[in-house]
């Protein structure tokens, strides 16, 4: 997986290429913290080039989501289908923000 900085500023865009799975979910969840820490809590994530998430990354875009509820926004855009299916399958489309 690649997180690819697409636009600082408010949001922060920046997008997720290739699998976001067990290997590589601590990568995201670390990037995050460190913009978090930076005090960005705009985030929009380009998910047009992931094609897979687990459940552990899952878990990530779940932490991500109650930081975003906390005090800031966070938006997945141009999401695969078959990303979408497991968002769908697992209730997250739901409770997302996807543009």
């Amino acid at each position: 997986m690649e997180i690819v900085l697409k636009e600082e500023g408010k949001p922060t865009v920046f997008a997720v290429e290739g699998r976001l799975d067990t290997n590589t979910s601590p990568q995201l969840e670390a990037y995050t913290k460190d913009l978090y820490a930076k005090g960005v809590n705009d985030i929009v994530v380009d998910m047009s080039s992931c094609e897979f998430v687990s459940s552990a990354g899952l878990r990530v875009i779940v932490a991500m989501q109650k930081h975003a509820v906390a005090g800031g926004s966070l938006v997945f855009k141009n999401v695969i289908p078959d990303v979408m299916d497991v968002f769908t399958m697992t209730g997250f489309d739901k409770i997302l923000t996807l543009a």
